[in-house]
């Protein structure tokens, strides 16, 4: 007899990064590792659980443009909505090597002149814990950009062994910053248009799950990159979204 067990979603928060190309924007996409716990070979967009660091008071005074009484308003919680996205702006830097942040001068962060050594080495250090983004920020005069994050949706993983509570952030790619992979966690990126992975997976040459491809085929039925902003900047009622499941299909992939 199989015992199902009431798991509680853990909170995560995921970044939809997109840059202009002609019209339409495109989209960075990772692919996760085929030994993953959760959704093995899945392309998804950068993303991951929130971390007890990214509601501290320290990393809150870091963030610009947006305190926690106006990030919780628009995520609809009481308090401490602005943790969403400061875990946003970090796993996007800790899994693709984009930054959300402003130098001391008031301009995104230029990651340019980093050596490449340097910045995987800072960016494993976070992903292993043995150093915040607020240190980070500190040591370098920065501020996190969450003020550049729109709330785009909020998904809630149905019942399986493995469960999020994810809200999705829309956030444009920093000028002279280049995304790559470290760890082992993601094993491909790459860059498309929502149009093009939508057809890549039909073409079953691309692995997307359910979450996903709606919210491709959202970001598809906008007309270009403008619109999109417009759309995800305005206020609105964002409701959480929990899919079900087809018999015999779990949402842990299994």
């Amino acid at each position: 007899m199989t015992v199902e067990y009431e798991v509680t979603p853990r909170l995560a928060a995921t970044t939809i990064l997109v840059r202009p190309r002609g019209t339409q924007p495109e989209i960075l996409l990772l692919k996760r590792g085929e030994h993953a716990r959760f959704m093995p070979n899945a392309f998804v967009f950068a993303g991951g659980a929130l971390d007890l660091n990214d509601e501290s008071a320290e990393v809150y005074e870091l963030c610009k443009g947006l305190d926690d009484r106006q990030a919780s308003g628009q995520l609809e919680l009481p308090s401490n909505g602005l943790r969403f996205f400061v875990a946003a702006v970090r796993e996007a830097f800790e899994e693709c090597g984009l930054l959300l942040a402003y130098d001391a001068r008031g301009g995104m962060v230029n990651l340019s002149s980093w050596d490449e050594s340097r910045l995987r080495e800072t960016r494993l250090k976070m992903s292993a814990g043995q150093l915040t983004i607020a240190e980070l920020c500190r040591a370098q005069g920065w501020c996190l950009a969450v003020d550049k994050l729109a709330f785009f949706s909020h998904w809630i993983t149905p019942p399986g062994r493995l469960r999020f509570d994810t809200r999705f952030f829309l956030g444009s790619v920093p000028l002279d910053q280049t995304a790559s992979l470290v760890g082992n966690e993601m094993s491909e990126l790459i860059w498309c248009t929502a149009d093009e992975a939508l057809s890549e997976h039909e073409s079953k040459n691309l692995l997307l799950m359910y979450p996903t491809r709606a919210i491709l085929k959202d970001i598809a039925a906008m007309q270009g990159i403008d619109e999109l902003f417009d759309f995800a900047s305005r206020p609105r009622k964002i409701s959480p979204i929990t899919p079900t499941m087809p018999p015999g299909i779990r949402a842990d992939g299994g």
